[in-house]
């Protein structure tokens, strides 16, 4: 953070004081501890801070902490640090870590989006000798990010050069993993109209190239697709035929799992011999575990199991020992007879959920239904989500399925009626939660408890159960919508059987969208949905390409 020249001209004279009575002390090298009243605190004091001062990027659950110089009293810390909106103090506990003399605010609830806060060192705390480090109060201002925010944005704040899509967003909301053909958002060259992955820090602004070699300084020789992201977004993996990042030697699509943390890249998709992806349509659609150990993908390679199906299968790939294991299979250990895709996965890659054609998991019919696996049980067993309340199965074909965490809810969506709310005769989003064996209508009018108006899709459910987000053409969800655009739309779950349902790809202008938003993603908490739209959401999207944005879910409490 640049330090203004009052306040450079304030630390200059605070240091002749000092040199005059021959007191050595200096500003400390890398000090991130601009404060807002001047300059006036000693900058040995406080190190670093967080948020940042002056910053406008903070999540709504951040935690605001300084780093002190010396070991501090904690007990003149905690009552000393505190945080206000408009001299209004926010309700939070303060605590101080010895080891790391850190202090930290936990506020008792989230913090409103797009606001600003005051956070206060009080110059009463003491260290550990009795001594006052402080000559006034330290003080620095942060702001929240907006409610919508461009993702798509290089780290000096310049838009997209090309189209963005196919989005996913990790627990928290703070990173968005996309995919795009621009040339300008990392600091890593790339070719022109070569579709790429980036990971977006919404915090910082940083854009990191994911499909990179393990320098992270190459890009890939080919295109990369369909990303997702582990939701402690630190693994990112994605489909592409690229051959000089792990050694592909087929030229098929292979899945490569990319470990932000120390730039590995691998390709996922192997055989338990090691072989890369030898299947007609390559290996797509992958999913990621938070520890980076278990991959699940499709592919129609049948070298990938002894069941040797040469369909597409749904696998579970487990890094640490290179096994890899068809999920797509019946209890009595035979590959499925129809191809299987769009497989879904909790965090811990426990549980597993996938659509399928195949007759023989569950002896169900041949249209395309949802199926669920716990791979952690003792005996392979597969389960039919696609039931009504009653068990009858669903009469057209169900899609893209998504598992909360605890894999006790699956939701996905097909034009079958398996709630009797469902009157309209379109594609409708519904939820099965398990333990129950309870089938409910999730794309429903708030007011008559009937289906919408329009077609609904391609729904996501958070890591913690308690929200659902999708796509939807239907115009009487919400209040005041406009028919014919494909809006994204969360329902509120925690508050069932209520349906509490808002639109959250809402203009910064005010206006409603005049153009179709697709693709929703939601954070593990619910709090933070992605999605990607040509619409110009925000004043600092300054083209008319597709980008990629982020929205705060606005039916939490």
């Amino acid at each position: 953070m640049k330090t203004t020249s009052k306040s450079r001209y304030a630390r200059i004279k605070l240091i002749a004081a000092f040199l005059t009575v021959s007191i050595i002390s200096l500003v400390q090298p890398g000090c991130n501890c601009s404060s807002s009243n001047g300059g006036t605190a000693p900058p040995t004091a406080v190190t670093d801070v967080s948020p940042l001062s002056n910053s406008v990027t903070a999540l709504v659950t951040t935690d605001v902490s300084a780093v002190f110089k010396d070991e501090m009293d904690g007990a003149t810390v905690e009552s000393g640090f505190t945080l206000t909106i408009n001299s209004a103090p926010v309700s939070a506990t303060a605590s101080y870590n010895e080891s790391t003399k850190t202090a930290t605010l936990t506020p008792a609830a989230d913090l409103v989006s797009n606001t600003e806060y005051r956070a206060t060192i009080a110059s009463t705390v003491k260290d550990i000798n009795g001594n006052s480090p402080l000559t006034t109060d330290y003080i620095w201002t942060f702001g929240t990010s907006p409610v919508m925010q461009l993702v798509s944005k290089n780290l000096n704040g310049v838009t997209s050069f090309d189209r963005d899509q196919n989005a996913d967003i990790d627990a928290t909301g703070r990173y968005i993993v996309f995919e795009s053909e621009a040339t300008n958002l990392a600091t890593v060259a790339t070719t022109l109209n070569r579709s790429h992955i980036y990971r977006k820090d919404t915090v910082s602004g940083e854009v990191l190239l994911v499909s990179s070699d393990s320098s992270g300084l190459v890009e890939a020789n080919n295109h990369a697709y369909n990303p997702s992201l582990s939701t402690n977004g630190r693994y990112v993996v994605f489909q592409s035929n690229a051959d000089n990042l792990d050694g592909n030697t087929n030229g098929n699509e292979q899945i490569y799992l990319k470990d932000l943390e120390n730039n590995s890249i691998v390709i996922a998709s192997r055989t338990a011999d090691g072989v890369p992806d030898n299947g007609g349509s390559g290996a797509s659609n992958a999913r990621v575990s938070d520890d980076g150990r278990y991959i699940l993908f499709q592919t129609s390679d049948a070298a990938m199991s002894a069941l040797n199906s040469s369909i597409v299968q749904i696998y579970l790939k487990d890094m640490s020992n290179a096994s890899v294991e068809m999920i797509s299979r019946s209890g009595s250990n035979v590959a499925g007879n129809a191809a299987s895709g769009n497989a879904d996965m909790s965090a811990d890659g426990k549980h597993i959920v996938f659509e399928s054609s195949a007759t023989n998991l569950t002896g169900s019919t041949s249209l395309n239904h949802i199926y669920y696996v716990d791979v952690s049980a003792t005996t392979h067993t597969v389960e039919q989500i696609s039931l009504t309340t009653a068990g009858a199965e669903a009469t057209a074909k169900c899609n893209q399925p998504s598992v909360s965490d605890d894999g006790s809810m699956i939701v996905y969506d097909t034009v079958a009626t398996l709630d009797g709310s469902d009157t309209g005769g379109f594609s409708d989003v519904y939820l099965r939660y398990r333990p129950l064996q309870v089938t409910k209508l999730v794309s429903a009018n708030p007011n008559t408890g009937s289906s919408g108006n329009g077609a609904s899709s391609y729904a996501r459910i958070s890591g913690d159960a308690n929200q659902v987000v999708f796509e939807s053409l239907a115009s009487d969800l919400v209040t005041g919508d406009a028919a014919g655009i494909k809006d994204i739309f969360v329902r509120n779950l925690s508050v069932l059987p209520a349906i509490k349902i808002e639109r959250v790809n809402n203009p910064e202008s005010g206006a409603e969208a005049t153009s179709d938003s697709d693709r929703p993603a939601i954070s593990k908490d619910g709090r933070y949905v992605s999605f990607d739209s040509e619409e110009p959401y925000t004043v600092d999207d300054t083209d008319t390409l597709r980008d990629i944005f982020r929205a705060f879910n606005t039916t939490l409490p």
